[in-house]
This record gives structure tokens, sequence and C-alpha cells, in this order.
């Protein structure tokens, strides 16, 4: 049994041991080798007991923790491209009227409409807001971006791995309209990796350092800078396997078992993995103080 599971125990006897206890134990071990991998390394490890049951808990079961947790990330993000809009450090970059400007408004356009969604699907039990601080993220615009990538593929992972504990049977009155939270879920989702193949297809420009190694899909889990963790194994590691995972479906590796030879990164392009909210929780925290 690891730390987040250990963790996980005692807060189903004690809500608040997670406040009690060293942020940096949970989040450092989740992280790795994360400092080495890239600048962000000089961001803050948030401190604070935000969501305390979402974080201590690799299962969310009680459907508002989950829409809680997907609301946190998606304020996450929100308030991510809102700040980077405005931070003078990006506005060579970030100019009025530029396809990068534009590009950066849409997407906060709908994080902001997933926010004010999910406020309503959850109405008063909707988790207080937080504020954000990013630390170095917004220093150059390739580091802009960069986060942005991290920030987006960890939020599509984190909609893959709370999609089964969603009720297809879920059907709130949101806004006078009966909706399903489950189909809303996963159109968040796509959305989602929208946003990361188009932040990605921005880092291979000349602006962010004409980096056209870079893919619009993640590649033998290939991090380009972002921190490892966010392309690594969750926790349990059998239900979230790192993205350069090769068995799909029962298939033990499917560099040959489909008849076919492949490539480790034909396959592992090809098939997007889940990550556990835990370790989601825990990238976020490296990354911004909320």
């Amino acid at each position: 049994m690891n730390l987040f599971q250990i963790i996980a125990e005692l807060e189903k006897v004690d809500p608040e041991i997670a406040d009690r206890l060293s942020h940096r134990r949970s989040a450092l071990t989740a992280l790795g080798n994360f400092g080495k991998k890239m600048a962000l390394a000089a961001a803050p490890i948030a401190i604070g007991s935000a969501f305390n049951k979402a974080v201590g808990q690799n299962t969310l079961t009680a459907v508002n923790d989950v829409l809680n947790y997907a609301l946190l990330l998606e304020r996450l993000e929100y308030s991510f491209y809102n700040q980077a809009l405005s931070a003078p450090t990006l506005a060579a970059n970030l100019t009025s009227g530029s396809a990068a400007r534009g590009a950066i408004e849409t997407i906060r356009t709908h994080e902001l409409a997933h926010v004010n969604l999910l406020k309503a699907a959850l109405g008063s039990a909707a988790a207080a807001e937080p504020t954000f601080d990013f630390g170095t993220a917004f220093s150059t615009y390739p580091t802009f971006l960069t986060f942005a990538q991290a920030f987006e593929d960890t939020g599509v992972r984190a909609y893959k791995g709370q999609a089964g504990n969603i009720p297809r049977t879920l059907n709130p009155t949101v806004g006078g309209t009966q909706v399903n939270l489950l189909t809303v879920a996963l159109q968040i989702h796509s959305v989602e990796a929208r946003h990361a193949a188009h932040v990605r297809y921005m880092r291979r420009g000349a602006a962010a350092g004409a980096q056209t190694s870079i893919m619009p899909w993640i590649v033998n889990a290939e991090a380009n800078g972002a921190p490892s963790a966010v392309y690594g194994a969750g926790n349990p590691q059998a239900n979230f396997p790192a993205e350069n995972n090769l068995a799909q479906g029962g298939i033990s590796s499917l560099l040959t078992g489909l008849g076919t030879t492949y490539t480790d990164a034909d396959v592992s392009a090809a098939f997007d993995e889940p990550l556990d909210n835990t370790t989601v929780t825990a990238i976020a925290r490296s990354a911004a103080k909320f």
C-alpha cells in the first residue's frame, strides 16, 4: 500500500488528516523527478486544504465529489487563461487581433462555459471558488504554452479517469432543462482534447521555439518539457497506466497482437489513458497555488 492509499484509508475515519500531513510528501511522491524535467520546478508547491475529500480518495464515488473535482479543474484552467491574457510578459505574443490571442480567448470562453454549467449542476453543493497563483507560468510565451499543454493534457486524462463514476441515469435539471451529466462530461472531455491538440500546435510555431517534433497527440508518454507525471502512471497503475502503455482490450501488446507489426509510437499515440484524481490534483498543486 503506497502513501496515497494510506491517506485515503485514514480519511475514511478522519476527513481532516490530509490537512495535518505535509503537502510535500504527497505531491512530491506523485511527481518524482518533475523538477529535473522543466523550468516549472520554480513554480510554487501549493499549500492549503481545499477539497479534502477529492484529494484524499483515489476513486471518487459521490457524484457531487466528482462534479466538484471537475469544477476545480475547469476553474483552474479558466483562471490560467484569463490571467495569461492580461499578463504584461505575454503582451507581445498575445496581441489584439492575433491568431494566438484569438485562440486563447476562445479556449478561455470554453472553460468559463464549463465552469458555469458545473456550478449550475451542483447548485448549493458547489465548492467555494479558490484563487490561483501560477507562479512563473507567464514568464515567457514558450513557458506559458508548456504550462497550457500540461494543464490540458492533465484535464483530458482526469475526465477519462472519472467517467465511470458518473451514473448513466443521472439527469438533473440545469437552467430549466433536464440534462444527462455523463453525456455532458464526455462533451467537455472531447473539447478539452481539442484544446490540448491546439496548444501543442501552437508550440510548433516560431514564437514558441519552432518545436516541430511536438505532435497534436501524445507519443510514448513524451512530455515535451511538461511535467513527466502528466504522462506517467497513476494509482493504481493497473487501472491508470502511463501514456506509453501498449496493452489494450486484453491484448498484452498491440505491437504484434493484431497480426500486423506496429511501432510503440503508433500504439501509444492511438490510445489515451485515464488518470486518478489524487495524481491529477498533485500535479495541479505543483504548478499552481490554490
